[in-house]
């Protein structure tokens, strides 16, 4: 009776183990399920009022075109050419325009598709990073990385914004997920598309292109004769995914522009040097949560000092204790995430010292990469080790993990960018209110010129043409803005630039306070001012505080 009532207690305790078991089990999805949740709360309430950059306008464009008549063109940025409003364009590859075609053929309008393509991948970003690391750094490790990731200052200031930033991201994650984990062919087939579909949206994936390559390299030298046969076949997968996408895109590219990488900008003005400590700031700004440190590490001989040292004798610590002590799974992932923050950071550094953007490096850069740098920092190295060494480490990384969340989640409440992205909300209220009837017209030969081109490009779908009536100053921020090179010499030389370039077509122009130099101060424009524009044919169809728009001819009615 004993032994009956013992084997019962124990089959109970069993069962209640395994049921125990399994609500800790599910503990990941209920945690991946709340990073979720606040996510699309902060995207509800942070979103700025209008979360689109110029670059957002040329996308848009793209796929209002491709759904209205199959082609690409846009807008050319500037007065040039001047014969035609409509161009292929080989600065902004077309991944992102087909995407939002793709949808926007629902009925749903493109600008609508292109915040919510973001939204979700940044809602879906967490569940993207958790099953792409669990096999390597164990549920609570990737966890770790989730969390940090989707709290970073780079993804909560660009997750809400109508670019490719965080739909590229999410295809990258997903890609290298797909490559280290899966053991089918159709999953590595599949990880290959997904990493040819983020090249086509962003040139600088060509770093996950050359990253998948040098993986595979990786794994043929560490494995023996009779592995190589399974990584030959693995790579053929991956690559034949990649071809699928990326060959049409190539020759595309030589077909409208001759060449493979049509990416052209004007040289930079900024050395390599500025660019990399620049890269350094944000980098670790954008890790770490912390504006200072980025700022003292990159800008100061003893920071940048302390990083190398620091540098060194983690990567001498980690390859003569660590390397060892990880398993197949974690040395993978190291080589792979290493590789692609190592390259992807090159491309950027390199690109923004050979062109001029139009902005500085900032976090928007190191977007790709940080979540790949935290997890180097976060593999959980000494796992199989029971030294008193590793011990320590192991306690020290614990307190560091703590420390990041601790910047992050202050980043995440108190940050000051979020108050400021609305800053611009009146400016541009008002240049809409403004000029929508001047600058929206149905007539499709008027020559269309604004200094807020985007805004009317992106709201009603009008062809305007952008122009910048700044005079250069001699600002780094300011000559980092000034990318069109047309104008750039006040107001009225600038109306004198459009009316050379307007190959006598009608011209309507708008010119708003709060865009490339000019300030509120500066309208109405003065009598003088609008007497030489009415000696010289133009119309001022309103002059007052809220801006000043003309056209040309004057209407003879």
């Amino acid at each position: 009776m004993a032994g009956g009532e013992f084997l019962k207690k124990g089959k109970e305790n069993f069962r209640t183990f395994n049921n125990l078991n399994g609500c800790l089990s599910g503990i990941p999805w209920f945690i991946l399920t709340a990073m979720s949740l606040l996510m699309a709360v902060h995207l509800h309430y942070r979103s700025p009022d209008f979360p689109f950059s110029p670059d957002s306008a040329f996308y848009i464009e793209q796929a209002r075109n491709l759904v209205n008549s199959g082609s690409t063109s846009t807008t050319p940025y500037g007065l040039s050419p001047s014969d035609t409003d409509q161009v292929e364009t080989g600065l902004f590859p077309i991944g992102f325009a087909i995407a939002i075609a793709a949808i926007s053929t629902t009925g749903i309008d493109a600008k609508d598709v292109a915040i919510g393509i973001s939204h979700w991948s940044a809602i879906l970003l967490p569940w993207l990073l958790y099953l792409c690391f669990r096999n390597a750094l164990g549920a609570r490790n990737a966890l770790v990385v989730a969390g940090l990731s989707v709290i970073s200052p780079s993804i909560l200031l660009n997750s809400s914004t109508g670019l490719t930033d965080m739909f590229a991201l999410a295809l990258a994650v997903a890609a290298i997920g797909l490559t280290l984990n899966s053991r089918s062919t159709l999953g590595l087939i599949g990880g290959g598309l997904l990493a040819g579909m983020a090249y086509a949206l962003r040139n600088a994936h060509l770093a996950l292109l050359i990253t998948m390559g040098v993986y595979f390299c990786y794994l043929w030298l560490v494995n023996n004769t009779t592995n190589r046969r399974v990584i030959y076949k693995n790579a053929a997968s991956t690559f034949l995914g990649i071809a699928i996408i990326v060959f049409p895109v190539l020759i595309r590219n030589i077909y409208l522009f001759g060449s493979l990488n049509p990416y052209q900008m004007p040289p930079s003005t900024i050395g390599f040097v500025e660019n990399l400590r620049t890269y350094l700031q944000v980098l670790i700004k954008d890790a770490t949560a912390c504006s200072e440190c980025g700022n003292y590490i990159a800008w100061s001989v003893p920071g940048l000092l302390a990083l190398v040292l620091v540098t060194s004798c983690l990567s001498w610590l980690f390859i003569k204790y660590v390397w060892r002590n990880l398993a197949t799974a974690g040395q993978n992932t190291i080589v792979i995430s290493t590789t692609y923050v190592l390259v992807g950071s090159c491309i950027v550094i390199a690109a923004r010292t050979r062109y001029q953007w139009g902005e500085v490096i900032n976090i928007r850069h190191t977007l790709q990469y940080t979540p790949f740098l935290l997890v180097i920092l976060l593999m959980p190295a000494f796992q199989n080790s029971t030294e008193l060494f590793s011990k320590w480490l192991g306690k020290i990384q614990s307190v560091f993990i703590i420390i990041l969340f601790l910047f992050h989640i202050n980043f995440a409440l108190f940050s000051e960018a979020f108050q400021a992205r609305n800053n611009d909300s009146p400016i541009l209220t008002n240049a809409y209110t403004t000029g929508q009837n001047h600058l929206c017209p149905p007539e499709s030969n008027t020559l269309l010129v604004s200094n807020i081109a985007y805004l009317f490009r992106i709201e009603c779908g009008a062809r305007v043409r952008q122009t910048e009536p700044v005079n250069i100053v001699h600002n780094k921020e300011m000559l980092a803005l000034v990318a069109a090179n047309e104008g750039h010499d006040g107001l009225m030389g600038t109306i004198a630039n459009i009316k050379t370039h307007s190959m006598n077509r009608p011209i309507h122009a708008g010119f708003f306070p709060g865009r490339f130099g000019l300030e509120a101060s500066d309208f109405p424009i003065p009598d003088v001012d609008q007497k030489n524009l009415l000696d010289s044919g133009w119309e001022i169809v309103s002059n007052d505080k809220h801006g000043l728009l003309i056209q040309y001819p004057r209407d003879k009615n």
